[in-house]
């Protein structure tokens, strides 16, 4: 203790005069001290429960009691304050007494100095110190240990010892008891020997007595541990011996089991959910190719108007089942997470006018009324994936169309909130249709599920929409909601962020091109057809056959190799899955092993309509792919890409190429207006009105590489294209469409998007001659 701290003193005695005695040796010893007096024990046994003390003085003798007893009970009390019993006498038992009882000195009033007390002071109370330091050390020392003994003795672990040879100096834990063996039953044995058939733990052992920290996973006697190996070293560094634990991990690796199978077998499920949709789009669109293309066949034959309404309730229905297949492919996509966003500039009122112009016709036809607002504040130009949203607003929309009838559909779009250039948009799809029930609207976005039991069956569909629009939405940040009373109609509400587009892309002038003839130059070319279906092989050979080109059938891949073996053809169109051999392996089989034939080109036939097939495709060796249903003219555009013209024939096509008007067929148009001649006068009007600004969007898009986009407009623009009856421009928009989709043959798109740009021209000069003759009919009328 230093000599500027105050050391806190009681003295317990009756004696005044000896207690002037020690506070007057204090003082001269020049020890600070705060003292406090008592004369009798009971006094003394007061003082200490009020006050903590340094040190206490106790006279032997004292009034009530000695002072041993009063030691006695001080100590009894807990108390371990440093205690020296003075007294008269010199009797070395009464010290040995005191020394016995608890008392740290015994001092003889003879030597009450001031050098005497000080040092009998100094010296106890820094032994008194020390003694306290160990006595708290070893508590802590008796608590580490009692928690190290509890973790040992209660949790699954195994701790050890070695020395530098590997023999065992501890071995303890509850995990010794799951591998069959108890504490310390090792210590003495080798390590190597103990445990010689988990090499795994001898590996880590030996890496520790190397100096190295080691760790592993082990299965001992079907019981898992994580272990961990550490080096003993001694102050100059030298291993003395290592010291590990284990760990029991059982039960987490055999939840880590049941979750990888559980995973697999998740896997498994979904690998086999999307082979049969894979399968099932490949067993419709195969006979739906023959039926789609033999329509298109026979729709350009001379028929009779009940033939003519009998093929075009084949071709109707055909399309609604495609629509089927592309819900259940689309869900399939959006399950498997491989649903991708574009993030782009577009005009989102030019997206909304003319999808609501498609949808148009389709209200027209169940005597609805379609109605839009737009909220003065949203944006021109926006940032986001136009595709989607025509998808999502086209879900909606069509769905409110067809439970309304005499009704009224209407979509809202407003600004709800701006912030840092993002806009939040609200767009509101309100109907006054059949209403969905009740109890109903908590599941009607689940997949595969409609309104009630009998919508399928009245109104037909595949329960999907809600769910893709849904899941659309939120893949986008966004949610939807749904308000509904039977009989009354249905409000579809949905948010979604859109940044701002600062402008509207600029659009480059494109050079025009000639739109001769593509196919003379394609007579007399030799090609061979590799496909099992008797209906598609009729339809190509029909295709073909009015091109004049030749046309050899194999009805498998093993046919196709064999012929190829032994005559030479222009081209190879090959379809994917037939018996034998398919198209995968006859492919792979021409270009490794038919060094003659490896550069041919062949152009796949695949009904899988996915980018992963499409690429599955390719890399077996197609040159390019056609998906089915196609038509004939996409199939012709493709072998005439790799059967080129001539120059020569370029040339001379360029020469001759006469200025003849543009094939358009109003029939269609005429029946569905069911004579009609001011409702046919009104879609002349807006075909006129509105495609040319379409196509040069289209061809906006395309200068920028925006194949999304190009699509979106491909895909619009078709209703109208096929009301009018136009269909060379159908077919170029058609292949325009599958490209874009694809991300395939771009670098035809500028050429394509072209052609559609001088045949709307021309489509349009000559459909206001139409509107003339329509408007003469109706004054006559």
């Amino acid at each position: 203790m230093v000599l500027d701290q105050v050391v806190k003193l009681l003295i317990v005695d009756d004696d005044e005069v000896d207690q002037m005695i020690i506070k007057r040796s204090l003082r001269t010893a020049q020890m600070k001290a705060e003292v406090r007096t008592a004369s009798m024990g009971v006094e003394a046994l007061e003082a200490l429960q009020q006050h903590v003390f340094d040190f206490i003085f106790i006279d032997f003798i004292l009034p009530d009691m000695n002072g041993l007893e009063l030691l006695q009970k001080i100590r009894e009390q807990g108390i371990t304050t440093p205690v020296q019993v003075v007294t008269s006498q010199g009797d070395e038992r009464i010290a040995v007494e005191a020394i016995k009882t608890g008392a740290s000195d015994y001092l003889p009033k003879t030597l009450l100095t001031p050098e005497g007390i000080s040092q009998s002071i100094r010296s106890a109370i820094r032994l008194h110190k020390i003694e306290q330091e160990r006595l708290h050390t070893q508590e802590q020392l008796w608590r580490t240990q009692k928690q190290l003994d509890t973790v040992v003795n209660s949790a699954p672990i195994i701790l050890w010892a070695i020395d530098k040879d590997g023999i065992f100096n501890m071995s303890r834990g509850k995990g010794l008891s799951l591998i069959g063996r108890i504490d310390n039953q090792s210590v003495g044995l080798s390590i190597f020997e103990a445990y010689q058939e988990n090499p795994q733990i001898i590996a880590g052992v030996k890496k520790a007595l190397s100096g190295t920290e080691a760790k592993c996973t082990v299965d001992v006697n079907g019981v898992w541990f994580d272990c961990l190996y550490l080096p003993m070293k001694d102050d100059l560094g030298n291993v003395t011996g290592a010291i590990g634990v284990g760990y029991d991990i059982t039960e987490r690796v055999l939840v880590e089991e049941e979750l990888k199978k559980a995973k697999d077998t998740a896997l498994s499920m979904a690998q086999v959910k999307e082979q049969f949709l894979a399968n099932m789009s490949h067993e419709i669109r195969t006979p739906m190719n023959g039926i789609l293309g033999l329509t298109e066949v026979l729709a350009k034959t001379q028929l009779n108007d009940h033939q003519r309404d009998f093929l075009k309730a084949i071709n109707t229905s055909a399309n609604n089942l495609m629509v089927i297949i592309n819900d259940l492919l689309d869900f399939s996509k959006i399950e498997a997470g491989k649903i991708t966003l574009e993030i782009i500039p577009f005009d989102l009122r030019q997206l909304i006018k003319q999808l609501l112009d498609i949808l148009e016709i389709r209200a027209k036809e169940r005597k609805n009324t379609l109605k839009l607002l737009l909220d003065e504040e949203i944006p021109q130009f926006v940032m986001g994936d136009p595709f989607r949203l025509s998808q999502i607003l086209n879900n909606l929309i069509g769905n409110a169309i067809k439970f309304t009838e005499n009704g009224v559909i209407k979509l809202s779009v407003e600004v709800i909130n701006v912030q840092n250039g993002q806009y939040l948009l609200e767009m509101t799809v309100k109907d006054t249709g059949i209403g969905i029930p009740a109890e109903k609207l908590g599941t009607i976005f689940d997949k595969f599920t409609q309104g009630s039991s009998d919508t399928t069956r009245k109104f037909g569909g595949t329960g999907l929409g809600l769910s893709i629009a849904r899941e659309l939405i939120e893949v986008q940040n966004g949610n939807i909601q749904v308000e509904s009373q039977v009989g009354q109609g249905s409000t579809f509400r949905f948010q979604l962020p859109f940044k701002k587009a600062d402008r509207k892309p600029e659009v480059p002038a494109v050079a025009a091109e000639s739109s001769a003839d593509q196919f003379k130059h394609l007579q007399h070319a030799s090609i061979l057809l590799a496909e099992d279906n008797p209906i598609n092989q009729l339809l190509v050979k029909k295709v073909l056959g009015d091109h004049e080109i030749l046309l050899e059938v194999a009805n498998n891949g093993q046919e196709a190799v064999d012929l190829l073996a032994q005559k030479t053809y222009d081209l190879v169109l090959m379809d994917m899955q037939m018996p034998e051999m398919d198209g995968y392996e006859a492919m792979q089989y021409i270009r490794q092993h038919m060094p003659e034939r490896k550069s041919i080109p062949i152009i796949a036939l695949t009904a899988h309509a996915s980018q992963g097939e499409a690429d599955k495709c390719l890399a077996a060796g197609a040159d390019s792919y056609v998906s089915k249903p196609f038509q004939a003219e996409t199939l012709l555009k493709e072998i005439a890409r790799f059967l080129p013209k001539t120059a020569a024939e370029e040339q001379a096509a360029a020469a001759t190429l006469p200025e003849e008007a543009l094939e358009i067929n109003l029939s269609y148009l005429a029946q569905f207006a069911n004579g009609n001649a001011e409702f046919m006068t009104d879609i002349l009007k807006m075909f006129i009105d509105q495609t040319p600004g379409q196509v040069q969007e289209m061809t906006r898009a395309v200068s920028f590489s925006n194949w999304a986009e190009t699509r979106t407009i491909a895909h619009k623009i078709k209703p109208s294209l096929a009301l009018v009856g136009i269909s060379k421009i159908e077919e170029i928009n058609s292949k325009i469409e599958q490209y874009a989709l694809h991300r395939k043959n771009t670098e035809q798109l500028p050429s394509l998007v072209q052609q559609m740009v001088t045949l709307v021209e021309k489509a349009v000069d000559q459909l206001q001659n139409e509107l003339k003759t329509l408007k003469e009919k109706s004054a006559v009328r």
